[in-house]
């Protein structure tokens, strides 16, 4: 039987090493991951762990418990939130209501107390994996799913444009609503191999459960439309306020789940936002493009497009299949394999053609990618003196196929480094902003993704790839650096110190900086 995680939250020591060993964990079928001994501490960590449970005190400095659970429950909303405190006070369990508190506990707690609460706190975690499990009402959802002809409609919506006079009439047809909203996004999601986890659902009813999971994950957040494709599930979103934050974050809960509940690996690619209906199928051209790059990425998370592809904001060409296949593998296939389909496509093409013609039509669709991706005609194919002879004169075929892989090999190796360039000058534009901005107490990473126009998500994956570091780490590494310049250097008070480095609560700074130095700010500066 497989653990639920639970981290402890107190910021007296004592009491959560007695938390810790009163109970029997594993017997409640839970084990501790983590402890903290406030509320910024136990949320920097829930960001990095998969937690089940949080255990927490309310009275705590810096963030209390009431301030955590707030945060907790805006940025993982399945998470349990078991509060103890030793204040019977009708104000503090009135708020605790208010944000879904599965438990609320006065102290002092004894371990048959605990234990029972955890019971039923796992009774609870039980039922919603058994929820999403469960075959016989899986099986009744996709039964109710969305006639036939809708989902047809909405196929044939994102292959291409559809007259405006049919596309508004089919729209009031189905009831569809998301044309109400300001902006519309697709998601693409993926299904792709099982982790190894015991897996109770066939493979038919694997698509039905994420659907499920991502339908849940939406509700009461924007409009949706949401359908089965073959191992994928579509999901047409829209929105009254900028997208792809939220989308980011409930679609990573949702990999998250699928990972854990169902034993499969699920990446969703998400397009850029458009203006109206008759525009997503650029969106989901560019979703189906953005999962492309879990070759880069790894897959089981959401890429975001604009991430991976800081192009012109106009929707990625619908490519035809040789196009497809001549992209997909310059952008992620290896040497060996560009080198395959350069010889599937030069020598295996059809009776009667000759080689001259097939590289002629080889190259009418590499230009188009050339000029997209803004490689460089010259740069890729050379000077037309070179290869013009190719295409018209009589030459040895190893020679036309010399020069064809050479400029397949020299687009991806071009892509690759505009991938990893373009990763590293973000990383060195944060890293700037971070050091002109350190002394604002309200900078934050919402802010400075901003700033830098990526989400939150791709931003982590490479600031800690490039730095080693995590966007907390990097910026209490920078506030400690010139708080130590400061104590070294004036004779400010510590107050005045936490406040030129950007901590508007002294005593946080105090408890910061003894962490990280072992000592406080006045006996570092004796």
């Amino acid at each position: 039987m497989s653990l639920y995680k639970i981290m402890i939250v107190d910021d007296e020591a004592e009491i959560r090493e007695g938390i810790a060993h009163k109970i029997d964990w594993k017997a409640v079928g839970f084990e501790i991951v983590a402890d903290a001994e406030n509320g910024r501490d136990a949320l920097e960590k829930a960001e990095a762990l998969d937690l089940d449970v949080v255990l927490t005190d309310i009275k705590m400095p810096f963030m209390d418990g009431l301030e955590l659970g707030a945060e907790l429950s805006r940025r993982k909303p399945n998470l349990k939130l078991i509060v103890f405190s030793g204040f019977d006070e009708f104000e503090y369990a009135q708020e605790a209501i208010k944000l879904n508190v599965v438990e609320y506990v006065l102290k002092p707690v004894n371990a048959e107390e605990l234990t029972d609460i955890l019971g039923r706190v796992r009774n609870l975690l039980d039922e919603e994996f058994a929820q999403r499990r469960n075959i016989a009402q899986l099986t009744e959802v996709y039964r109710k799913s969305l006639p036939l002809l809708r989902e047809k409609f909405l196929q044939e919506l994102l292959l291409g444009p559809m007259e405006r006079g049919e596309l508004e009439r089919q729209i009031e047809r189905f009831g569809m609503d998301i044309g109400m909203c300001a902006q519309q996004v697709v998601a693409v999601c993926e299904i792709g191999h099982r982790t190894g986890q015991s897996q109770p659902l066939s493979d038919e009813l694997v698509p039905v459960s994420v659907r499920q999971m991502v339908d849940d994950a939406l509700r009461g957040r924007c409009r949706r439309e949401i359908f089965l494709s073959l191992s994928s599930v579509i999901v047409m979103t829209g929105w009254d306020q900028d997208p792809i934050e939220t989308l980011m974050s409930l679609m990573g809960e949702v990999c998250d789940q699928c990972a854990r509940i169902l034993g499969v690996t699920v990446t969703v690619g998400i397009g850029r936002p458009c203006r109206n209906v008759g525009e997503l199928h650029g969106s989901y051209a560019e979703a189906r493009a953005a999962i492309e790059y879990k070759a880069v990425t790894g897959g089981g998370k959401p890429i975001y497009i604009q991430d991976m592809e800081r192009l012109d904001r106009s929707p990625v060409e619908q490519d035809n299949h040789r196009e497809q296949q001549l992209l997909s593998t310059i952008k992620f296939g290896s040497k060996e394999q560009i080198a395959a389909l350069v010889d599937q496509l030069l020598y295996a093409g059809e009776e009667g053609w000759s080689s001259q013609a097939r590289l002629i039509g080889i190259l009418g669709t590499l230009l188009p990618i050339i000029q997209r991706y803004r490689l460089g005609e010259k740069e890729m194919l050379g000077d037309r003196g070179e290869w013009l002879p190719l295409l018209t004169g009589e030459v040895p075929e190893q020679r036309q196929r010399d020069w064809l892989l050479g400029v397949c090999l020299k687009m991806s190796g071009s892509m690759d480094q505009r991938r990893v360039s373009t990763a590293k000058r973000l990383v060195e534009e944060a890293e700037r902003y971070i050091r002109e901005n350190y002394p604002d107490s309200g900078l934050s990473v919402e802010r400075l993704c901003g700033h830098l126009h990526i989400s939150q998500s791709y931003f982590s994956n490479i600031f800690k790839q490039e730095t080693g570091r995590s966007y907390v780490q990097y910026l209490t590494d920078v506030r400690m650096e010139h708080a130590v310049e400061l104590l070294r250097t004036t004779d400010d008070k510590t107050y005045l110190v936490a406040e030129k480095v950007g901590y508007d609560e002294p005593n946080y700074f105090s408890y910061v900086f003894k962490k990280r130095f072992g000592i406080s700010p006045s006996q570092f500066r004796k």
